[in-house]
């Protein structure tokens, strides 16, 4: 029981629901075979040194420095130089925890993820300004989503400086779903994807320990 446990804190901690968000987004954008690996390399990799960064006392630590690993092949395979971008504001993102930055964790998420899809269709593609947009907007929900939390954790996000006290339960979640909509429904692929995809993310998004 212990040991199953330990794998559903670490298989939370990967986003599956995040993760499935992702890979159809890639469907959409006609990502080639290896720059598609390279992009769940680096963003696994994002989380993992997200974990890293923030020690989380409820979250099972993986292996130390496996996001390094994990980042250095995602790069070789994304290929692009506008990974640098992506580096950059995942580093930025990660340190959320500093008053600072705190506040503008969801402009940084979002340009992370502008990089990211830049770096398959082009820097000027609307669509990569799309992404950026509504990834912006998602992780801003993720913030409404743990207002207390964050509260008890001393996190000045937005919705906290703003004076929000009360966590919007589900926005997150639903924001999730409105996002693989738009890439499964621009992916033109069969709507049992989208149907398996949503299966999925909802029976995986309250692994995720908070």
């Amino acid at each position: 029981m212990i040991q199953k446990n330990i794998l559903l804190n670490l298989l939370g901690q990967i986003r599956i629901y995040s993760l499935i968000d992702l890979i159809i987004l890639l469907i959409a954008i006609d990502t080639p075979k290896l720059k598609f690996i390279g992009v769940i390399l680096l963003h696994l990799g994002f989380l993992l040194f997200l974990e890293y960064t923030h020690k989380h006392k409820y979250r099972v630590k993986f292996p130390k420095y496996l996001w390094i690993l994990f980042i250095l092949i995602g790069i070789v395979l994304y290929n692009s130089p506008l990974v640098l971008g992506f580096l950059v504001f995942s580093f930025l993102y990660a340190k959320k925890n500093l008053p600072i930055l705190c506040p503008y964790s969801p402009i940084f998420r979002g340009i992370q993820s502008y990089f990211l899809v830049a770096g398959v269709i082009g820097l000027f593609n609307p669509f990569s300004f799309l992404v950026g947009i509504l990834l912006l907007l998602r992780n801003f929900a993720g913030d409404l989503r743990d207002i207390t939390k964050d509260q008890k954790e001393g996190m000045n996000t937005l919705p906290v400086i703003l004076g929000f006290s009360n966590n919007v339960k589900y926005i997150h979640l639903i924001f999730i779903l409105f996002t693989t909509f738009i890439w499964w429904y621009l992916a033109d692929i069969s709507i049992i994807w989208i149907l398996i995809a949503y299966m999925l993310q909802i029976g995986s998004y309250n692994l995720t320990p908070r």
